[in-house]
């Protein structure tokens, strides 16, 4: 069945379902989001619209609320570090995918369920490789990763405890100093590592290793201190992912959003290189 056709068919049903009514959610006609701008192809800066977010994020988060008057403005808020500040102190209503972490509970909301699970796996520089079972096995090597960034509240603790991780301001930078030997490894989500690379070339001199650090739920979450966060508007958004997910949207967006990428990649002299 074409996409097109799949998509008025998800389209039907979520407006056939019993969900909270429009004219309950009249708190908030519009919601601020942000999130990581470098999280293709979930998130990512929109080249054709400055200051602007877009991605596969976006499009479900719009999809859930279809049926009210709420539209989305997704903003390029700079780097994920201000992002997640920016939620801690209401600056921004909701953030477009986050993992689940005790910190974060303490000055967001969770739209369960998640919207999607991320694997995050050990980046090597190619030929350099190494047997990764288990964390322990990071003991002794230089990391890093990106600022802010989590991979699950049992992952962090652990790494916080034991590891050697340095952070950098972006995915790219962090790549470039595992080719410039200055980390034995990188870590970071799976899909979003391998797109990158593939935009920069660095597909053939990067490789991720066999097991992952871990598996993640990703979620759309509110600010505590946003004006637009209501229990009706959450229970409504927790609805509406539960059938999103049911639907496998996620999976049927994700290759026209990578797509999109690479496009926009191309368009604006970023062009992959083998």
């Amino acid at each position: 069945m074409p996409t097109l056709i799949k998509s008025l068919f998800l389209l039907a049903a979520l407006s056939c379902s019993h969900g909270v009514a429009a004219s309950d959610l009249t708190i908030c006609n519009r919601l601020v989001v942000t999130g990581n701008a470098e999280y293709p192809p979930i998130l990512w800066r929109d080249q054709n619209n400055p200051g602007k977010l877009t991605g596969l994020a976006i499009e479900l988060l719009e999809l859930a609320l279809m049926d009210t008057d709420i539209s989305v403005d997704a903003r390029d808020r700079g780097v994920w570090a201000r992002a997640l500040q920016e939620a801690k102190h209401g600056e921004v209503d909701m953030l477009a995918g986050a993992f689940l972490t005790n910190e974060r509970q303490q000055y967001m909301d969770y739209i369960v369920p998640q919207f999607t699970d991320v694997p995050s796996v050990v980046w090597t520089k190619k030929g350099n490789e190494f047997n990764y079972q288990k964390w322990e096995d990071l003991l002794d090597r230089r990391g890093g990763t990106l600022v802010n960034n989590s991979f699950g509240q049992d992952f962090d603790t652990y790494a916080k405890a034991n590891l050697k991780i340095l952070s950098s301001a972006s995915a790219e930078r962090s790549f470039a100093m595992l080719l410039a030997d200055r980390f034995d490894y990188v870590l970071y989500e799976l899909y979003q590592g391998l797109t990158i690379l593939e935009s920069a070339g660095l597909k053939s001199k990067v490789v991720p290793l066999d097991n992952p650090i871990s598996v993640e739920g990703l979620y759309f979450t509110f600010s505590k201190k946003s004006g637009c966060n209501s229990e009706e508007l959450r229970r409504h958004l927790s609805e509406r992912v539960t059938q999103l997910t049911k639907f496998n949207t996620f999976d049927q967006l994700f290759d026209k959003h990578m797509q999109a990428w690479l496009l926009q990649q191309s368009n604006f002299g970023v062009v992959p290189r083998n």
